[in-house]
């Protein structure tokens, strides 16, 4: 049941006006084999049908052909049979009845003469007061400061009939049809009424639910009302259908929005509609008996109700763009007669593509463009499908001039919400589709390959650094360290790298794209990582039971690669630097100092305060976090106390530099994840935590680096 308010039509009293009517006839025109205009067609027309021009409109529709115009303001004015005669008509405005062969020229003084386009019956000229609005059979529609008006003639005598029950405020016409006028009133339209042209009163009236928007695409005949009503309760608006018989009215809910609707005896047909998810925009006609639903043609532009039930459309089907007559047989199913012809549509044809085999993704400012042009305007899209993982990328495209026209740019970043691109091999698909939806897309295939240089923390080749996350099962998982502090991330995107992770009790990522772990024997092992997966691990050696915490990532000689930290249970700190060679990973250890006992919590971050070498941050038991500047050499400055309360942290977990140079850290805690944003300074080493507001549950995993 529509919520729309049905109101009681409030009459009001008729305006007596005097008409000058003249009887004067003039001639008919001479028919002619084509317009005054030239007509502009997109290809060849059918032949033996009427030629139309490609910026035409029809303007009504009536029982033995339909009244166009050329297109621009001052184009001429032409009458089309049905039969293929085209007839030219004189004048700067012309006015026809829906439904009739009427056509009314406006002289532009109060003077209207009509026409029956379909007889030889004389034409018959009326004076009268106010504007022209809408032609109804032979019944002028006009509007003064009085309201509507239907202006008609009977021999000799002219009678002039103010339309009343109309609700008080600013108006407008909505639609004219033999029997039946919509108005739209309150100036911003947000009150529609049902006009018997018989009584010259209003049947009914509805009230917007969206009074600021008011409705659209509103359509009226001497039995049915139908609107568009935006609502954003209804995700965007619903056709309504109002019923005069039974006084009901029904929301369409399959109806989309649609760009015009009409209304004949039995069909509601709209513009654009189509069903919910229909591609296209085909015209949709719908049983006013029992709702069945039909689609015609493949593009409709322009609907007119014509004569006898039948709809006039400007469209386009099988490609061919023209003015169909649509009528629906006693079985129910409709048939399309094309009248007029502007050609045929150009099929859809790709006439430029530039697309790299190779893109390279060296610095954060890097990007490439992807590039395609056509014959006709055309809405493209273009996905990229990693092949090795199955991740996919939409890209978004812009419209260029000059050419080329479609140009969908990569960077290798994903939307604020999503991660960073893999390297490795791609395939790519671009698909165009008109913006006219009239035709078969065109598709284009490839592949390309990313190339992404190795960056620090960055475990999953994608260009960025990530937090690395042992679950209880042993999974190891990282995550993105930008998606992880995106305030929008809702979904996170984790690249799975490995299990077996469990048979670990200390791990740590020394260089880049290299982890370690110590097994329960005392058991060195080193992964490489490469692409979104890890190598077979490497044995490094044995004897690593002695040591109860090992860190790394920082740079603490100064050679370009991370090194690694281990304390050993007395609490001596020493030193592992990396060689560079996987074979042998590391040199003999050297031993950095005693006392290391104090803390609990040990992290390499990297350079936090600007020294010349990696810095350490080690909180000790009491929660209070110091820290040791590198000097460059493997050893380090006396300490600086941060601060305290780190003590409801489990993790502090290294996510590279920004763009002040310092390195950035993820604090894990039982009650989620907090960035500290290095200031690269000494005093002040780190800004305020921001809780964020990523879902990885600490509880869900065992280790964090």
């Amino acid at each position: 049941m529509s919520s729309a308010r049905i109101r009681r039509p409030r009459l009001s009293a008729a305006v007596a006006v005097a008409l000058a009517v003249t009887g004067t006839l003039l001639a008919a025109p001479a028919a002619l084999a084509a317009p005054a205009a030239p007509v502009s067609a997109v290809g060849a027309a059918v032949q033996g049908v009427a030629p139309f021009p490609e910026n035409g409109t029809v303007l009504s529709a009536g029982e033995t052909g339909f009244l166009a115009k050329a297109g621009t303001s001052l184009a001429p004015y032409f009458w089309t049979s049905y039969d293929g005669t085209v007839t030219a008509l004189p004048g700067a405005r012309h006015l026809g009845a829906d439904g009739s062969d009427t056509v009314v020229q406006d002289s532009g003084d109060g003077t209207y003469t009509l026409r029956d386009m379909g007889s030889d019956a004389a034409p018959v000229v009326i004076t009268t007061p106010g504007r022209l609005v809408a032609v109804v059979g032979t019944t002028l529609v006009t509007q003064d400061a009085q309201g509507f008006h239907l202006v008609s003639r009977d021999g000799d005598r002219v009678e002039r009939r103010t339309v009343t029950g109309l609700p008080g405020g600013e108006a407008r016409l909505g639609s004219a049809v033999p029997g039946a006028l919509t108005v739209l009133t309150d100036g911003g339209a947000d009150r529609l009424s049902l006009v018997d042209t018989t009584t010259a009163s209003v049947v009914t009236t509805v009230t917007a639910r969206n009074s600021v928007l008011g409705f659209e695409n509103v359509a009226g005949s001497p039995t049915h009302l139908t609107w568009y009503d935006y609502t954003p309760a209804d995700d965007g608006g619903s056709f309504h259908l109002y019923d005069r018989a039974t006084g009901r009215t029904q929301v369409l809910d399959h109806v989309g929005g649609g760009q015009s609707v009409a209304l004949s005896e039995d069909w509601l047909a709209v513009a654009g509609g189509g069903t919910l998810g229909q591609v296209g925009w085909p015209l949709l006609l719908r049983s006013l008996a029992d709702g069945r639903e039909k689609e015609v043609l493949d593009r409709v532009d322009n609907l007119r109700i014509g004569a006898d039930g039948a709809f006039l459309v400007q469209g386009v089907d099988a490609r061919e763009k023209g003015v169909y007559r649509i009528t629906v047989g006693a079985d129910g199913e409709p048939a399309a007669r094309l009248v007029a012809s502007s050609g045929r549509l150009p099929d859809l044809t790709m006439t430029l593509e530039d697309v790299p085999k190779v893109v390279d993704f060296d610095d954060e400012d890097a990007r490439v463009y992807l590039s395609w042009d056509f014959n006709l305007s055309v809405a493209p899209k273009l996905t990229l499908t990693h092949t090795a993982t199955g991740r996919q990328r939409t890209l978004s495209y812009g419209i260029h001039s000059p050419g080329p026209r479609y140009r969908f740019v990569w960077n290798g970043d994903g939307p604020f919400t999503g991660t960073g691109d893999y390297s490795g091999e791609y395939t790519w698909k671009m698909t165009a589709t008109e913006t006219s939806d009239v035709g078969p897309s065109v598709e284009r295939t490839g592949t390309l390959t990313l190339n992404r240089p190795a960056t620090p923390r960055d475990f999953d080749a994608n260009g960025f650094p990530d937090v690395l996350a042992r679950d209880a099962s042993g999974g190891l998982s990282a995550y993105e360290a930008k998606q992880l502090g995106d305030r929008y991330a809702d979904t996170l995107s984790p690249t799975p790298l490995g299990t077996g992770w469990n048979t670990y009790t200390l791990t740590a990522s020394p260089s880049d794209r290299t982890l370690v772990g110590r097994d329960r024997d005392g058991v060195l092992w080193m992964h490489r990582s490469e692409g979104q997966k890890l190598l077979p691990r490497t044995k490094v050696g044995g004897g690593w039971q002695v040591y109860n915490k090992i860190v790394g990532g920082s740079d603490l000689n100064g050679d370009g690669r991370g090194d690694l930290l281990a304390t050993d249970t007395s609490g001596v700190l020493w030193l592992y630097t990396s060689t560079g060679n996987t074979a042998r990973p590391f040199h003999t250890r050297k031993k950095v100092g005693g006392g290391w006992q104090v803390y609990n919590l040990l992290t390499a971050p990297g350079n936090v305060a600007g020294a010349s070498g990696g810095d350490l941050l080690a909180r000790d038991k009491d929660g209070v976090l110091w820290l040791y500047l590198g000097k460059g050499d493997g050893t380090f400055t006396a300490r600086r106390q941060i601060g305290g309360g780190w003590q409801k942290y489990t993790h502090l977990v290294p996510v590279g530099t920004n763009d002040a140079g310092a390195a950035d850290v993820y604090a894990v805690g039982p009650t989620g994840l907090v960035a500290y944003t290095g200031l690269n300074s000494t005093t002040r080493p780190f800004g305020p935590g921001r809780t964020l507001t990523a879902d990885l549950d600490p509880t869900r995993f065992t280790a964090f680096f």
